[in-house]
């Protein structure tokens, strides 16, 4: 009798034993799975959503050793409006996107490098079919001359990202300037949304004095004068504008 106790508990033993395995096993296999539901971050209004759902579900297997995920993240990354992306798969089996787009803050209608959006960081992008933004625009001519494949990469490119840059962190004047108008010999002419003068700036250099002119004209000039009173106004000259009146 007491041995058969003791062969019952060896065989109860090794069943325990086998479900354990079993369990862990399955486990194993269903932390394996990607599921159909993706959760996607992303600060996108170029990127399709409806696109990228589909690039993954063209990729998922249902064996996670068979989904390569830095070869979903390259693909992706094949839209040029992507600056970066993360893919992964969360515990319970959702695959997540993590996506940054470039963030426009000008835009590029003439010149050679016309139909492209412009970064913060100088990052050319192309303009989207599904998608526009209200940026500044940006008039180059054909023969500026240009260092190391990119205006942006020049050092009149890097001046004149710094005056964008400049106009987009201000309030007052992001609200204003329309167009930037930029001649062969690199001088810049601002046309604004609202009046009907040109302000001409000269070269990108100066920014906080030539801006805070044009803030003068725009504070205490316009008020006394009106609106369309003046064809040109004219800061690119150290401690003086120069308003030039409609004939």
């Amino acid at each position: 009798m007491k041995y058969m106790i003791q062969k019952i508990k060896k065989i109860l033993s090794v069943l325990f034993t086998l479900i354990i395995v079993i369990l862990l096993i399955s486990s194993t296999n269903e932390n394996n799975k990607i599921s159909n539901n993706f959760i996607l971050d992303m600060d996108s209004s170029f990127i399709d959503h409806a696109k990228l759902e589909r690039i993954l579900i063209n990729e998922i297997d249902t064996n996670l050793t068979e989904f390569n995920f830095f070869d979903i993240e390259n693909k992706i990354k094949l839209n040029p409006h992507v600056k970066d992306v993360k893919v992964f798969k969360d515990l319970i089996g959702n695959l997540n996107v993590d996506l940054i787009q470039y963030n426009p803050v000008a835009r590029i209608v003439s010149g050679e490098f016309r139909d492209n959006y412009l970064d913060v960081n100088g990052n050319l992008f192309p303009i989207s079919k599904d998608y526009s933004k209200r940026v500044i625009l940006i008039h180059l001519p054909d023969n500026i001359s240009y260092d190391n494949n990119s205006i942006f990469n020049s050092s009149f490119g890097e001046d004149l990202l710094k005056m964008i840059n400049f106009i987009n962190q201000d309030n007052f004047f992001n609200k204003i300037i329309s167009e930037i108008d930029v001649d062969s010999n690199k001088n810049i002419v601002i046309h604004p949304f609202l009046s009907k003068q040109k302000i001409i700036f000269g070269y990108p250099d100066m920014l906080e004095e030539k801006f805070n002119k044009i803030s003068l004209f725009y504070n205490k000039i316009i008020p006394s004068k009106g609106w369309n009173t003046y064809k040109t106004v004219n800061v690119k000259f150290k401690d003086q504008i120069i308003c030039d009146k409609f004939s």
